[in-house]
């Protein structure tokens, strides 16, 4: 079982990930929450899934989302009832995958765990494990060895109960094609609009239905809410500051680690690449074989026109247009081995091959060489210093973390205490909305509630601590508030007038679009002049065509042309859209045909393992707390 779970990519990409996670992955609160809380969300038999578990992955998804877009991440998502049940739903699927393993006496052994754990080359030196690398990277974000083990002991043994399912992807040939030739077929369109703009002499707005829009409608002429605050946040950064590091620790570091601030030897080479398709016959891989002997051979006579020659030759894209050039790379494994082996065992200026690789044949031109050297320790302290201090800051912020939840807690008149004792700065804003307010606290929909919260708005008192994410926590104060308030009705009735108006039109040109639209369907002329025909595809949207038109242009039926399509515009009034062609595709390429193949039969793999996960939550007792799961 080892062995076959050791052979599958998938599962190191899955490890590897778990040694880049920051700090963060865990969430801030994580260290000093309440451990009281064990109400059951969920049962998978006999095994229960408690709110705090259930809070833990939601944490560990908010993290992730958080680190992968950054600002524009909306942590509110995970408000959404639909969101939190896929979260318990991929924690059920997790319980019954263990179960399903235990059944079967899938394991682990020790042996076996650190069998892997030395392969995996982000722990490696020289080729080898090193255990003070494993340790350091490992520290370096927040995790002990246990930690690591127990999360890498547990996908190692799902693995076998996965992977042939994620594996078994075979894809009809015909069937790709045919999604290829409805993705890439083309249709061709021309437009006609009827603006509202046309029909705004017609209408008559009285004062009447002005003033009624404004009562009926007042909230939506309120000046905002808004509040001056002050607030104070704790991160590693803020007490980074703080942090003094002691040059003798600098230097240990570095007599300790001497091998990790060896800088490799580099080198650069260009190749031409003689391409064989895996599925090649004998005789094709025979007649590339014969081409790139050739082809080496007029490069040896011709050194200098490595390049010229790469150009004319190669069928590697990527490089041929640069005469082959690969730039400088190291011995690192990030080339195939045997293209790896001939660069670096060439002497500067030789030309070797032809190189077997999966990819083909090789001739290849070793350029120029970068020997490999020591950095000095002057040239490491910095990142040492850094790196330090980054350490000392995190655990730093772990010790005083609740510190400053206690302070602004107990000390909820002011954020001075909690200021003064961490040093931290508080900071004032002018009057801000509820959007700034938002963007303030990092999007973190808790962090405007906590500040709008009516108790906060009334005693001016500190709230609570906030995670907003990224290892920061924030508590505010509110000095001052403005309820909303509506705006006087002459301030707004001209902009109610324009609005009806504006309104009205449009509704006058949609029904007017829509019986010109029937005269089109009939075959007569309806007084409209369509713009330039344009050529459209599913996947590039034109200037004029709405994605509503696109999807409604491509689901018409083609066995008649021209067809018809009516919408309302964008900005009011009614569109007609006129399909006058259909113009299928031209075959396509063998390279976009296989990758696409690949993404299905992924698809195709992941569907089964969605069955697979069905069928056993079918036959297994599975009990959902939906009130527990609906709390936040």
């Amino acid at each position: 079982m080892f062995d076959f779970v050791y052979r599958k990519k998938r599962v190191v990409q899955v490890i590897l990930a778990l040694i880049t996670l920051p700090f963060a992955f865990f969430g801030v609160d994580y260290y000093f929450r309440s451990a009281g809380s064990v109400s059951e969300i969920a049962k998978v038999g006999g095994d229960r899934i408690t709110q705090a578990e259930y809070a833990e992955t939601i944490r560990e998804q908010q993290d992730r989302m958080r680190q992968s877009m950054g600002a524009n991440f909306d942590p509110t998502v995970f408000d959404s009832p639909e969101v939190r049940y896929s979260v318990l739903e991929q924690i059920i699927s997790q319980r019954l995958l263990e179960s399903q393993a235990r059944r079967d006496s899938f394991r682990v052994s020790d042996a076996q765990l650190a069998q892997f754990i030395g392969a995996l080359p982000a722990f490696q030196e020289d080729g080898k494990f090193s255990r003070a690398r494993y340790e350091q990277l490992l520290a370096s974000q927040s995790m002990t060895p246990l930690m690591f083990e127990q999360r890498l002991r547990q996908e190692l043994t799902l693995a076998p109960l996965q992977e042939p399912l994620a594996s078994a992807n075979i894809v009809a040939r015909s069937n790709v094609e045919r999604y290829l030739s409805l993705l890439d077929q083309q249709r061709i369109a021309s437009s006609a609009s009827i603006a509202p703009e046309a029909y705004l002499k017609d209408v008559k707005i009285d004062d009447a239905a002005v003033r009624a829009f404004y009562d009926s409608n007042q909230s939506a002429f309120q000046t905002p809410e808004e509040v001056k605050i002050e607030y104070v946040s704790l991160n590693p950064e803020a007490v980074s500051g703080q942090i003094a590091v002691d040059p003798a620790e600098v230097r240990k570091v570095y007599d300790d680690n001497l091998k990790q601030y060896g800088k490799a030897e580099e080198r650069q080479a260009s190749h031409i690449l003689i391409a064989v398709k895996p599925d090649a016959s004998e005789e094709q891989k025979t007649a590339a074989k014969k081409k790139a002997e050739d082809i080496a051979a007029q490069a040896r006579k011709a050194p200098s026109q490595f390049a010229e020659i790469a150009k004319k030759n190669s069928d590697d894209p990527g490089s041929a247009g640069q005469g082959g050039d690969l730039g400088f790379f190291a011995r690192d494994g990030s080339m195939v081995k045997p293209f790896e082996d001939a660069v670096f065992t060439a002497k500067q200026g030789d030309i070797v091959g032809p190189v077997q690789t999966d990819f083909g044949w090789h001739v290849i031109k070793t350029t120029s060489i970068k020997p490999g050297r020591t950095l000095s320790f002057d040239e490491a302290r910095p990142g040492i210093e850094q790196d330090l201090k980054r350490q000392k800051a995190s655990r730093k912020f772990v010790e005083t973390a609740e510190q400053f939840q206690n302070l602004v807690y107990e000390q909820s008149e002011s954020l001075q205490p909690a200021a003064k004792a961490l040093n931290l700065q508080v900071q004032t804003t002018p009057f801000i909305t509820r959007a700034q307010v938002q963007a303030l606290g990092r999007n973190n929909a808790k962090f405007v509630q906590a500040v709008f919260n009516p108790e906060a708005l009334q005693s001016k008192r500190n709230t609570e601590a906030i995670d907003v994410g990224q290892n920061t926590l924030m508590a505010a104060r509110v000095i001052e508030h403005k309820a909303a308030s509506p705006r006087p009705f002459d301030e707004v009735k001209m902009e109610i007038r324009r609005q009806l108006e504006r309104n009205t039109a449009s509704e006058l040109a949609q029904k007017a679009g829509k019986e010109k639209l029937a005269m089109l369907e009939q075959g007569k002329d309806a007084g409209l002049s369509f713009g330039k025909s344009v050529t459209l595809t599913r996947s590039q949207p034109q200037p004029g065509f709405p994605p509503d038109a696109l999807t409604r242009i491509f689901q018409a039926s083609s066995a008649k042309l021209p067809v018809y399509i009516g919408l309302p515009g964008e900005r009011g009034g009614f569109s007609i859209y006129r399909l006058e062609k259909v113009a299928p595709p031209a075959p396509p390429e063998a390279d976009r045909l296989a990758a696409l193949t690949g993404r299905v039969g992924e698809q195709v793999g992941h569907e089964l393992v969605t069955s697979y996960l069905a069928s056993l939550k079918s036959k297994a007792d599975v009990k959902i707390n939906q009130a527990n799961l609906e709390k936040k």
